[in-house]
């Protein structure tokens, strides 16, 4: 038993990243039906990939099967002609059959080029100033790059450490470059330079990458820090030859000075030549020329200081604020919570009201114990599922109460009542009525009093209520969710006329 391999061509090229066929034609030249596995030697598994790597072949039989070939657009994918082997083997007796072909990988390029630092600074006493360029071949050939640095302007001169650098597949390098103005003036204000750093092909040209960095000439004094330090200096000499005012505190009160807690006081305060004053504890810091009162609300019995300052000194004087204990709050009361409705369909929102007394503050469980105002009418929320509410109201002592409720949450059903309708919707004892339908998405539908089962998509019946009566449709999805209408038929009762002369 023979089984012979024939390629539908000798050569294949192939770009990284893209993809080329192989055609192979597998014979079995034997006498009996066999199994057979094709495979490809000579390149990595993970560039091939075969559509029915097992497949039938009947005696006699030839059988066509498509090879792709796909190498990664990276580095490892090296420019070059490889020998591949397309091998057929049989599984039923290990024989096999070779066909050789060549792949060829074609040459791509990509080269990055990066700068460090992007910005540096250049003066009298530190002219030349160094980047780091960082050089990266990102193609699958060896490439020969060249530097280059330039400005626009013309005002900078560049030095490489080296020009060329030789680079193969993958490989970074980084090579030093200075930048130097060709002017540094000892008196000057600062000045920025940008300049761009080019890595170019030597072997392609069209293929290069840039880098942008930027240079600041400085001088050893800027015109702007001689006119600072001048006006610096006559400043000095102001202060020298003006005295220093001391602080004063005229007044320091508290209105009033003796107050129930929960309450406020107005400390007020008349200071000169003050530039700041300062109330302790945690009461801030205030410019006595626009601010001369504060209020405050002491929890307990509170000695009050001011500090009155400047840049020469300080004064403080002191107040006490006597705080009286509160009389106890009154418990809070939840005379009314509810939810506006109390049932709803799923995606749909609630709207949760209440009426609380002596709260002065409100929790909301869900969502995830939300703090509430107590002057507000009501919180929306839109539960995912059947959820119980539970409000809680705080009085300032810290006593609560709490009242729940549940709001129901209905899935809505994917079957849809077009119509359902009774003609004539009034009728006389004895007469009949016709019930008319149209469904969607519904596989199952039902009217109640006795009537039953009915066809889910359409229909009509004929019905004689004696008296009357609501009838009620009512279809069901896939997931058995229903969905209901109602249609009433009004029963008319025919009185007699009495005979003449009855009483």
């Amino acid at each position: 038993m023979a089984i012979r391999v024939r390629l539908g061509q000798d050569e294949v090229q192939v770009e990284p990243g893209g993809s080329a066929q192989i055609v192979a034609s597998i014979r079995n030249e034997g006498d009996a039906p066999d199994q057979v596995a094709l495979e490809v030697e000579g390149i990595d598994s993970e560039w091939c990939a075969i559509p029915i790597p097992s497949f039938h072949v009947a005696p006699g039989e030839e059988v066509q099967e498509r090879i792709l070939i796909r190498p990664p657009r990276s580095t490892e994918s090296r420019a070059g002609t490889y020998p591949i082997l397309v091998r057929a083997r049989s599984l039923e007796n290990g024989n096999s059959g070779v066909a050789q072909a060549s792949l060829t990988i074609r040459p791509y390029s990509m080269l990055t080029l990066e700068i460090a630092p992007k910005r540096a600074i250049a003066t009298p006493l530190r002219k030349r100033v160094p980047y780091e360029l960082t050089i990266s071949n990102f193609g699958n050939t060896e490439q020969t790059v060249q530097l280059h640095a330039s400005d626009p302007e013309d005002e900078l001169v560049f030095e490489l450490e080296r020009e060329r650098i030789p680079l193969a597949p993958g490989e970074t390098q980084s090579v030093l470059l200075y930048a130097q103005p060709r002017r540094l003036p000892l008196l000057a204000n600062p000045v920025l330079f940008s300049f761009t750093a080019t890595a170019r092909s030597v072997e392609e040209p069209l293929r290069s990458s840039s880098a942008q960095a930027q240079l600041e000439r400085r001088g050893m004094v800027s015109p702007l820090v001689l006119g600072f330090l001048a006006v610096l200096g006559l400043l000095l000499a102001l202060w020298a030859y003006t005295r220093p005012l001391p602080v004063e505190i005229v007044e320091f009160t508290a209105q009033p000075a003796q107050i129930t807690a929960g309450e406020t006081t107005t400390l007020s305060w008349v200071v000169r030549n003050a530039d700041k004053v300062l109330i302790e504890p945690a009461l801030g810091e205030f410019n006595p020329t626009t601010t001369s009162s504060v209020q405050a609300q002491p929890h307990a019995t509170t000695t009050y200081r001011l500090i009155a300052r400047n840049r020469y000194g300080e004064q403080i004087r002191e107040v006490v604020v006597i705080v009286q204990n509160a009389p106890e709050p009154p418990a809070p009361v939840i005379s009314k919570f509810y939810a506006e409705p109390p049932q709803i369909k799923r995606g749909e929102s609630v709207l949760l009201r209440w009426e609380v007394q002596n709260a002065s503050e409100l929790i909301l469980t869900p969502p995830g114990g939300l703090k509430l105002d107590p002057a507000m009418p009501g919180y929306e929320h839109r539960p995912s599922r059947t959820t119980e509410y539970e409000l809680i109201a705080r009085n300032a002592a810290g006593k609560s109460v709490s009242k729940k409720i549940t709001v129901e949450v209905i899935d809505p059903s994917h079957a849809q009542i077009v119509s359902f309708t009774g003609q004539p919707e009034t009728i006389q004892a004895g007469e009949s009525a016709t019930l008319r339908w149209e469904l969607f998405n519904a596989v199952r539908a039902e009217i109640d009093n006795n009537i039953g089962r009915i066809d889910p998509k359409q229909g009509e019946l004929t019905v004689t209520p004696p008296t009357t009566t609501t009838y009620t449709l009512t279809a069901y999805d896939h997931e058995g969710r229903p969905v209901q209408a109602k249609v009433t038929v009004r029963v008319e009762t025919t009185q007699e006329t009495p005979p003449p002369g009855s009483p």
